[in-house]
């Protein structure tokens, strides 16, 4: 088989399910071998498969390409802006390949077979890891291209690869919209309100991110090279440097049962007249190779029992993460004819356990696709987003891009009916739909206009999936210098990685529903783990509106903080924002974060829009004068 065949699956399969990126520098550098020894490359693969044999070319070839474990990136949401360019020729050279030869009639053991070789021979990732990611999604993208045999490369690589430099050329993937009610309040000053924190606001906890892994094990490898360590599978390292704590580790390693259960008693001890908790998403480890239906729901039904147990009376709002389908990130639609790939056992699933919070009225969109909407009380509601189906690395994408409308139409005539009944809304949504997400730039695009239009209705926002305590601001799309809508991030309760674990208390006013202030708790793992037989000792981090010397938090005055960040004069407050940003991660704070690394984070509140670097260039210009 050629070589074209395994370097896109690799790539694929690879850098993306497994959240595992090769360094640019190292990346383009194999383009150009790819593209000065394409002829020998055809050859030594056509011999392998032929006749099983590497020679020596083959070996030197493999040798040049190697790629370290350093060279890797492990979390995607670590890359630095503007990473996926540099993978866009190489796979916009190689897609149409695998496109030709399968149809041509290559099977799915020809395609398997090579793919694995080349990743373990590279290596991209650890053997187990090659084989576990491949096979669950193999079968995902040879549907998808024996059913789309139109589907173009530059459409494959514009999604999934997204950026300015990666475009999509097949309309249908860039075109599509929802229809929006054109009879909005227009814009003419950022939004702001009076009330400043006060006695009788509604007190509310965010917490997200807990990624169990029911295989985390005292001691084990925290230094494993693989998507996830720190598991019982994976033994116990000469180096007591490389061995995992008990409350869990500032690695890639996800949370021990103890960490989260103390997690849930913290908040059950300190915050029982909270009115509310939002948990938004990604229950499911980071063990992405191995996943099953099975392992899925035991590791659920645990989380979910002990929220049960801690909450049976305060209305928990679940939303789904990334991380619970199986394969990870991978949520077919429902008009999907394939039962083979269905996401249905999953929301069947959640139906049943969030039942016990919600009302039978929100069990026919749940079971549909994991959304649902509610009236928490007269004059406030709740939509809960599942919002995986934007995430660019749902490969469902390829298939019908034109499914996404059907969700974001959903939330926009749930809030039109809102606006019409007086009610103010709280969205919840795992991943950001900001840049800062992954998420597929058209869904950006298309929520951004949902925000302009509802910006008045829309309360707050909700988000997880980054791991970090940040926010971004949104403005208006007409006149981007009015601030209209914050969403807010609730960081994780895992250490996953290089952060301390956390949860957010938001204070909301009881009439507007807007956010008038949140306190961050902590706990420092590496004091918890020097003493693993007492609980960790939580804190209270920061008062997000008393650290920055705001009245309350909402949009004009996150702009005015914004724009102060960006000022020389500001500069130390920015580097504050960061450190909470990491949540005072100590191998986090230990690397630092220069000028330009604050620039960036600074712009990473701003861009919500793919393409839109208004904001960000407008900060750029004082933050060095």
């Amino acid at each position: 088989m050629k070589l074209p065949i395994s370097t896109w699956l690799v790539a694929l399969l690879i850098t993306c399910v497994c959240g595992y990126q090769v360094d640019p520098t190292v990346h383009n550098q194999t383009i150009q071998l790819l593209q000065r020894d394409y002829e020998q490359i055809q050859s030594e693969f056509l011999r392998l498969r032929n006749a099983g044999v590497k020679t020596a070319s083959f070996m030197k070839m493999f040798d040049s390409w190697k790629i370290s474990t350093d060279g890797r990136y492990k979390d995607s949401n670590r890359l630095p802006t503007g990473k996926e360019s540099s993978f866009c020729p190489t796979c916009r050279l190689l897609v149409s390949q695998l496109m030709q030869l399968r149809m041509n009639g290559a099977t799915r053991e020809d395609l398997f077979n090579t793919t694995y070789e080349v990743c373990i021979s590279l290596p991209i990732q650890e053997p187990d890891v090659c084989y576990g990611a491949i096979d669950l999604n193999i079968d995902i993208f040879l549907y998808i291209f024996d059913q789309r045999p139109t589907l173009g490369a530059d459409s494959v690589c514009g999604v999934i690869f997204q950026s300015l430099e990666c475009v999509i050329n097949d309309t249908e993937f860039t075109t599509w919209s929802i229809n929006i009610d054109p009879h909005g309040t227009p814009i003419t000053e950022s939004k702001h309100f009076p009330n400043a924190r006060g006695p009788n606001d509604i007190k509310i906890v965010h917490v997200t991110d807990f990624h169990y892994d029911s295989k985390y094990l005292l001691d084990h490898n925290a230094n494993c090279n693989r998507p996830a360590c720190c598991r019982s599978d994976q033994g116990i390292p000469e180096n007591p440097e490389d061995r995992a704590g008990f409350w869990g580790d500032y690695r890639d390693c996800d949370a021990p049962w103890e960490s989260i259960e103390d997690t849930i008693d913290h908040i059950v001890e300190h915050h029982s007249d909270a009115a509310y908790i939002y948990h938004t998403g990604d229950i499911i480890d980071h063990g992405i190779w191995e996943t099953s239906v099975g392992h899925n729901i035991r590791s659920m039904n645990r989380l979910h029992r002990k929220l049960i147990e801690a909450f049976p009376s305060t209305p928990v709002y679940n939303i789904i993460g990334n991380h619970e389908a199986h394969p990870t990130n991978v949520f077919a639609p429902s008009i999907s004819t394939n039962q083979q790939f269905s996401a249905n056992w999953l929301y069947n699933y959640l139906a049943d356990v969030w039942g016990h919070w919600l009302p039978r009225s929100t069990l026919n969109t749940i079971r549909q696709d994991g959304f649902y909407t509610t009236l928490v009380r007269p004059g406030f509601r709740i939509v809960a987003m599942n919002n995986q189906d934007c995430y660019n690395y749902n490969w469902w994408i390829l298939w019908n891009p034109t499914f996404l409308t059907r969700q974001l139409q959903w939330l926009h005539d749930v809030l039109l009916l809102a606006e019409q009944n007086g009610e103010k809304v709280h969205l919840l949504a795992h991943i950001p739909y900001s840049s800062t997400g992954s998420t597929y730039f058209v869904c950006q695009r298309e929520f951004r206009r949902i925000v302009e239009r509802f910006y008045d209705t829309i309360s707050a926002q909700f988000n997880g999936h980054t791991h970090r305590d940040e926010f971004n601001v949104y403005y208006s799309r007409e006149n981007p210098e009015y601030a209209i809508n914050v969403a807010w991030n609730g960081g994780s309760a895992t250490a996953f990685s290089f952060i301390n674990p956390n949860y957010i208390v938001y204070y909301v006013d009881p009439e507007t529903y807007q956010v008038t202030d949140f306190e961050s708790y902590i706990f420092n793992l590496t004091d918890a783990n020097r003493f693993p037989d007492r609980r960790p000792e939580w804190y209270r981090l920061y008062s997000f509106a008393d650290e920055f010397k705001m009245h309350n938090l909402s949009p004009a005055q996150a702009d005015e903080v914004i724009k102060r960040f960006a000022t020389p004069a500001g500069r130390d407050e920015l580097r504050r924002y960061w450190e909470f940003k990491v949540k005072m991660g100590d191998p986090s704070l230990e690397s630092g974060c220069t000028d330009n690394c604050l620039l960036n984070h600074l712009c990473e509140i701003v861009i919500t829009e793919l393409g839109d670097g208004v904001k960000c260039e407008e900060l750029r210009e004082t933050f060095f004068d």
